[in-house]
């Protein structure tokens, strides 16, 4: 437990530092954004600005807006290419600093043709003005929503840890095993997305099981860390459930190299490890294997052969599993 916990920790700090240190550099741009927007709206509002210009302005700050939520999708030559052109554009319409400008105008999906009719509608002296507030407007907008990604990130993720570990919840209870095992890729996903496909073929109908929750998590952490291992960071993880009468049917399976035959009847045994020193402690499979069997009075096999492990775990729809965890908890 407390070798898959040093695991789950320090994947974990890594999860949450990222969206964390992306929120944090969002606020501090957004902070520099907001003084410009600021300046621009300033400016803008010392510009006599007629109905018909006032609608264009408009126009091009809801444009602004909808290229949040569907950017512009375009290669880095052709992007490259686009605001060099904006920028020569801008420049010979006498615009200063025209590079602040044009990687948001391509962004936002504005040609030199638009941006022509743009200054034929406003004239060249307001141009300058009116591109400045479009520009911050567009910043502030995009920064925030980096920010609103961030922290949703890290609530996902917290939530999925206090799920995973089943913090603040009876020991034994109605366990969804799908939540469990999606909650368990939450956890490892910092070792998933190196080049691992997660393919799931869930049963929609699959009942609920009366389980300790946080204790099939961890066999669900040992087996796919085991597999994502086994392929190197790089393959295919299927996760795939049905109901058998009387079981709950879970298997995991990877497209790695597979488990020798003369390995395979010792995988469960205890301080059994096919890792290099420091890597495993043999005892991954083996808590699985009691978790599952006499925790859970269910069955754990694995079968395998080149290019594909599958383990296979089955939990009965019904079991009397209380007393079992009082008399643990009492020792």
């Amino acid at each position: 437990k407390l070798a898959t916990l040093g695991r789950l920790s320090a994947g974990m700090a890594h999860e949450l530092n990222n969206p964390a240190a992306a929120a944090q550099r969002g606020a501090e741009q957004l902070r520099e954004e907001l003084e410009r927007l600021v300046q621009a709206e300033r400016r803008l509002g010392e510009v006599d600005l007629s109905e018909e210009q006032t609608r264009v302005l408009e126009d091009l700050a809801a444009l602004a807006r909808e290229r949040i939520r569907a950017p512009v999708d375009l290669d880095p030559l052709t992007r490259s290419d686009l605001e060099g052109e904006i920028e020569e554009w801008l420049k010979r319409r006498g615009v200063a600093e025209p590079w602040h400008f044009a990687a948001t105008l391509v962004t936002i999906g504005l040609t030199k043709k638009e941006l022509a009719e743009v200054a034929q509608q406003l004239g060249d002296d307001r141009l300058a003005t009116v591109l400045a507030s479009i520009t911050s407007t567009y910043a502030t907008q995009a920064l925030m929503s980096e920010i609103r990604e961030g922290a949703g990130r890290i609530s996902e993720i917290v939530k999925a840890l206090k799920s995973y570990t089943y913090l603040d919840q009876a020991p034994v209870q109605a366990v969804d095993v799908h939540e469990g095992l999606n909650d368990t890729l939450v956890m490892l996903r910092g070792k998933l997305k190196q080049g691992v496909t997660i393919r799931r073929k869930f049963d929609t109908d699959l009942p609920r099981i009366e389980a300790v929750g946080s204790e099939l998590n961890q066999v669900w952490t040992n087996i796919v860390d085991n597999a994502v291992s086994a392929m190197k960071g790089q393959g295919t993880l299927t996760l795939e459930t049905s109901r058998k009468d009387p079981w709950v049917v879970v298997q995991i399976m990877d497209d790695g190299p597979g488990i020798p035959d003369d390995v395979q009847p010792k995988v469960f045994d205890p301080f059994f490890t096919t890792k290099p020193p420091g890597e495993g402690t043999g005892l991954g499979l083996n808590i699985s294997h009691s978790i599952v069997v006499q925790r859970h009075k269910g069955e754990i096999k694995v079968r395998s052969r080149p290019g594909q492990t599958c383990f296979e775990i089955r939990l009965p729809l019904e079991a009397d599993l209380e007393q079992t965890a009082t008399a643990q908890g009492d020792q």
